[in-house]
Parts: structure tokens; sequence; C-alpha cells
């Protein structure tokens, strides 16, 4: 209903025959876990009344895309990870993604925005087929892990800003 404005923690946790959700405008925030283990998952709309996604919200789900909002300035740990993911939009108004957010997904390619100054540890670990990826110019720093296991990855375009790796960056 168009009163709710808040999914609480592990809301839907676990629900396996949930297919798709429809956040209703108004919601403003989703808590940490509140989809994670809905393994049939596959389609999720977010609106832009929302401003925050908790750790994990979305792991372990099913989904063959993601639209972040506008409203979103920062991507928490492990949102989106271990979900299926094939392709992912990303919006101006982020400017950090959090450690593993993304791991252990189908992305082929990814468009990070400029905006971007922060990518976490191991995000894109074990994205099998991440073929290519630019980092934008405000990032300093490529974390440990984070392409850790992409055996498909052809292309990365590292800026100049870039001033240190971590270990285990591009292991596969």
């Amino acid at each position: 209903p168009n009163s709710v404005t808040s999914i609480g923690e592990k809301a839907f946790n676990g629900c396996t025959s949930l297919k798709s959700v429809v956040i209703p405008e108004g919601v403003t925030s989703i808590k940490k876990e509140a989809f994670t283990n809905c393994t049939s998952l596959e389609s999720v709309v977010i609106p832009n009344s929302v401003t925050s996604i908790g750790k994990s919200a979305f792991a372990g789900c099913s989904l063959k895309s993601v639209v972040i909002p506008n409203s979103i300035t920062s991507i928490a740990d492990l949102t989106f990870s271990s979900s299926s993911i094939e392709s992912v939009v990303i919006p101006d108004s982020v400017t950090s993604i959090g450690n593993w957010a993304f791991m252990e997904n189908r992305i082929k390619s990814i468009n990070i925005p400029d905006s971007v100054t922060f990518i976490g540890r191991g995000n894109f670990y074990r994205c099998f087929n991440l073929q290519s990826v630019v980092i934008p110019d405000g990032v300093t720093s490529i974390e440990p892990a984070l392409f850790s296991g992409d055996a498909a990855l052809k292309s990365v375009v590292i800026p100049k800003s870039v001033t240190s790796i971590g270990e285990e960056a591009f292991t596969s």
C-alpha cells in the first residue's frame, strides 16, 4: 500500500516463490537482507523515492537486470551479490559502491558512471561473463579481489587517477 515507507530487515527473506516486486512510490528505504534468498525473484522495480538500500538486500535472487534509481548515492555491501544479474544500470547519482556488491553475477559489461569515486573490494568477483569495464577517472584505488575470478575479462581501462592496485585484484 501507499502508506508503506520502509521495507524492514529480512521482511521477505527466503520467500522462494516470489517472482516479481514493484516497490511503491513513497518507500524511502529497503533495509538489509529485505529480499535475500528470494531465489525465484526475477524482476524488481525500485522507485526514485528510495534513498537507501541496505546490505545484502537482494543477495541470492534471480534478477536478470537492475535499474538503480537516481535517488541512490551509495550501493551497500553485498546488495546484489549472487543474483544472476546480466545487466545493471548505475545512475550518475551514485558515488560509491560497497564491497562485494555485484559479486557472482552474469554481467558482461558495465558502465560505471564518472560520479563513482570508490569501488569496494571484490565487487565483480567471479563475474565469469564480465568482458570489459571502464574505471571512472575519480577512482584512486583498485581494491583487492575487485575482478578476481573473471576469466572472460578482455578489456579494463584504468585511469591515471589510480595510484594503487590491491592484492589479487585481477587473479583468475
